[in-house]
């Protein structure tokens, strides 16, 4: 595809969120290449929507690449975190967890709500005037010898087209995964309920007195560990006038409409696991349960098994949850999902205009782009969804005995802690991550 037999490369898109939102800024920044996004939802939200993410230096870094880190460390819904502090429910301290630092990564670890890190990206996606088909959702696909034929619905009518690359970036509940498998003769695989379930919200800090002597700029989330659940703390963005919490504990499985829990079931449910922890845990789930709070967001956590192809023997690939559902006990998911992104812009580029640098990788067509990804990540994803599922796993219901042994254990653990046991993590970069902010003002 290089000289003067590069063509065109379209692709079709199918998810609007930080995984595809983040696939349509890489793709676009390189010439012959026209992408179009599919998004299920009506329109962009205008308001605060969703829970609280963790951003690592890692995914820092992937923003970087996509020019857009300063614009979302500047919105006002962000904490910069640079260490976890870890206590148990009676309040004593068990340890510190480094996420990360200026120094070492580039960036410390950003907390920011799901909501701002979409705005940030969607408005990179108006600027750069890439399509999104709004109430779009793909129902069908049919690999051809020159590409693939994506079929979608968009407000009820039927469409068509054929790409020269689809990437299914629809989140956990991908049908672009389910149309693939179907394509490929294999089993479908299903999300399948993990028994945790995952609840959170926000209070204002005035309804909770003596919280900023318990929270501040140098301890800006506190995550409690007891027998019976885990609640996560944290002061909300520059201004600091709201707490975020979450919790993570067992819950039997529901149906889909069941799981439209009452909110007096709900906060019944907290205060009998939660009531007796030390402050400020009862003082906040207190005020979260006021009708005049906002209801708590509930998540029941799914996980897919790993699957055993992310592309098909042509132009279909899968990336971010559609790919590898990741827990959110890591703190990876938007990461992982960026990172996906990055890497498969990098193949893509190697492809559209081969790198003369003699480590890059040979990438002759769009095919060989889809199973170079897979090979390149899944390690790296298969060991961050497992040490996710391990941790939990500890935010299951547990005796006093295997509480006791569990707190001793991550003291000693954590006392021999340094910012490097991270580097695995917050270190990696994506191959030719820094180059993209110079290809973009080349192509300007």
């Amino acid at each position: 595809m290089s000289g003067s037999n590069r063509r065109k490369l379209d692709v079709v898109i199918a998810g609007g969120g930080i995984a595809g939102a983040s696939s349509a800024i890489f793709l676009s920044s390189l010439e012959g290449v026209n992408v179009t996004i599919l998004e299920s939802r009506s329109r962009r939200s205008t308001s605060v929507e969703g829970g609280i993410l963790m951003l690592g230096p890692n995914g820092m870094n992937v923003m970087k690449g996509l020019s857009v880190s300063a614009h979302l460390l500047a919105r006002p819904n962000i904490t910069q975190v640079a260490w976890l502090t870890i206590v148990d429910s009676a309040g004593a301290f068990i340890g510190k967890v480094p996420q990360g630092s200026v120094a070492r990564y580039g960036f410390p670890s950003t907390l920011a709500s799901r909501w701002d890190i979409l705005e940030v990206l969607l408005d990179e996606v108006e600027r750069r005037r890439i399509p999104i088909k709004w109430s779009s959702k793909v129902i069908g696909l049919k690999q051809k010898d020159d590409g693939v034929v994506v079929q979608w619905t968009e407000n009820g009518i039927q469409y068509e087209k054929c790409a020269d690359l689809l990437i299914g970036a629809d989140g956990i509940w991908s049908s672009v995964r389910t149309l693939m498998y179907q394509e490929l003769n294999l089993p479908i695989p299903k999300p399948r309920y993990s028994g945790l379930l995952g609840i959170g919200g926000f209070v204002d800090t005035t309804e909770v007195p003596g919280i900023y002597d318990y929270l501040s700029a140098e301890r800006p989330v506190v995550m409690i560990q007891g027998r019976n659940g885990f609640i996560g703390l944290t002061l909300v963005g520059t201004d600091v006038k709201r707490i975020g919490w979450w919790s993570t504990y067992e819950a039997a499985d529901r149906s889909r409409e069941e799981w439209n829990i009452p909110r007096e079931e709900t906060f019944k449910e907290l205060n009998r696991r939660f009531s007796t922890w030390a402050y400020p845990v009862p003082q906040v789930l207190a005020v979260a349960e006021r009708p005049s709070t906002e209801a708590p967001l509930l998540w029941p956590i799914s996980e897919v098994e790993g699957l055993p192809r992310w592309h098909n023997h042509g132009q279909v690939v899968l990336i971010g949850d559609a790919a590898h559902a990741m827990p959110p006990h890591s703190g990876q998911g938007a990461s992982q999902a960026m990172e996906d992104a990055a890497y498969l812009g990098y193949l893509i580029r190697q492809c559209m205009s081969p790198s003369k640098d003699p480590g890059a990788p040979n990438i002759p067509d769009v095919k060989s782009a889809l199973s170079a990804l897979q090979k390149a990540r899944e390690d790296r994803v298969g060991h961050i969804v497992a040490e996710a599922n391990r941790r939990g796993d500890g935010k299951r219901d547990i005796s006093a005995f295997g509480m006791f042994i569990k707190k001793w254990s991550m003291k000693l653990i954590f006392a021999f802690m340094s910012e490097s046991w991270m580097d695995g993590w917050f270190g990696y970069q994506v191959p030719g991550i820094g180059e993209w902010e110079k290809l973009r003002k080349s192509a300007a």
